[in-house]
């Protein structure tokens, strides 16, 4: 049975494959009329042929009559084998065209426009006239006068004059002094030395030594003991009224109730507690001193004793002396003296002259000037303008499928069964 569906599965995706190619030809046609298809090469079988193996595609099973005669024909089952073969696909592409439009865009012309205006142009004629006038002139008019000139001179004259001069006198002289001479003496100089020095002393050294020690302790527990408690419970009691009816009357009645009450209990036991005492303990200890000893030693002492010499040497003294000479002294001194000088002096003259007088006369004349106005004119003008736009566009590529193609499959001799009758027994399996 599980062949059967094998078998079954495989024919199934055959029909798949085959109305696959059958759309896949209707849609070449319809994209043939359009534009030309780029065809692939023709489909190929490969060299190796890949034979199913019987975990995939096995034959079906065949089924037979028994034999009757001794001879058999040999049955001719179906296998697979793989193909390739190219097949035309359809691929979806983006891509960006470009795309032309018609914008209106507002264009703006200048003409030029010429036109006459008449104005007035003024002209000014210029009009000459000789005349005569006076006019004040200043002449210069030079005069010679004797004036006082002062002018400063150099003048060298004999002055006498007294000073003091230091005059240098050399003198001998002689002076005593103290020379302080190195004198050698040997001295016996003391020093105190320490001398160190052992002795034993004993000590005592004090530790705490543990012990134990039985120490009584108290415990208290408490237990829940029961007691005898007398309570009190209301009552509604009618007593006997001679006078009229009875009435009812509230009364404690008393009674005994067991109540759990926590008691507690004091008990007594020994503990065992470690106790530290003082335990004294004496040891040896060394101890070094110092001790001062007085020595002494023979130093070379270098003394200085004061000795008077006397030395001869030669000084320069300067005298005071007043110096009375003539000495040529020059000054710069001030010195009038009378000079003849040309002085000049302007004079004020009235003298004639002949000047042009001109006088300018306005004079209009009308004429015409051509002046050029522009005008601007506004349209709108439709303009192509171009843009980017992304369309898809379908593109068929050959592509290579494999594909399962029945190929005959030999069938191995049956097993002869030699039952009695027309029983079908199934044929054996082909792998």
């Amino acid at each position: 049975m599980k062949q059967w569906v094998v078998g079954l599965t495989a024919f199934a995706l055959l029909c798949a494959a085959w109305s696959v190619g059958a759309v896949q030809d209707e849609e070449k046609k319809e994209e043939k009329k359009d534009k030309k298809v780029e065809e692939g090469p023709t489909p190929k079988v490969e060299k190796e042929e890949a034979t199913v193996t019987p975990a995939g595609w096995p034959c079906p099973p065949v089924y037979h009559a028994a034999p009757t005669y001794h001879h058999w024909a040999p049955a001719v089952t179906t296998s697979y084998q793989c193909v390739t073969q190219y097949q035309t696909r359809a691929r979806t592409v983006c891509q960006y065209v470009p795309v032309t439009t018609t914008i209106d865009v507002e264009e703006i012309t200048c003409v030029p426009v010429k036109k006459k205006v008449p104005y007035e142009e003024t002209t000014y004629e210029p009009k000459t006239e000789k005349k005569k006038g006076k006019r004040t002139e200043y002449k210069p008019v030079e005069r010679k006068e004797k004036v006082k000139v002062g002018e400063y001179k150099w003048v060298t004259r004999d002055v006498e004059q007294t000073w003091i001069e230091c005059v240098p006198v050399q003198k001998n002289g002689t002076s005593k002094y103290t020379e302080y001479v190195p004198v050698k003496t040997k001295q016996k100089a003391e020093y105190t030395e320490c001398v160190p020095v052992d002795r034993k002393e004993t000590r005592t050294a004090e530790y705490c030594e543990p012990f134990l020690r039985k120490e009584e302790r108290t415990a208290c527990t408490t237990v829940n003991q029961a007691v005898a408690v007398t309570k009190y419970a209301a009552q509604v009691v009618c007593p006997p009224n001679p006078c009229g009816p009875a009435q009812p009357v509230v009364v404690c009645v008393p009674y005994t109730a067991v109540e759990c009450r926590p008691t507690t209990v004091v008990s007594k036991y020994a503990v065992d507690v470690v106790d530290y005492r003082r335990v004294s303990k004496p040891y040896d200890v060394i101890i070094r001193e110092y001790k001062a000893v007085k020595k002494s030693v023979d130093v070379e002492v270098c003394e200085y004793k004061p000795v008077e010499k006397t030395q001869n040497y030669t000084y320069t003294e300067y005298e005071r002396k007043t110096i009375t000479r003539k000495v040529p002294v020059r000054s710069c001194e001030l010195v009038w003296t009378d000079k003849e000088v040309t002085v000049c002096e302007y004079k004020p003259v009235e003298v004639d002259y002949d000047y042009t007088e001109t006088t300018y006369t306005p004079r209009t004349v009308k004429k015409e000037a051509e002046v050029t106005e522009y005008t601007y004119s506004r349209k709108l003008v439709k303009k192509p303008v171009t843009s980017w736009q992304m369309q898809t566009k379908v593109i068929c590529e050959v592509v290579p499928v494999q594909v399962l193609v029945p190929a005959p499959c030999p069938t191995p001799a049956p097993q002869f069964h030699h039952h009695h009758g027309g029983a079908v027994v199934p044929g054996p399996l082909c792998y």
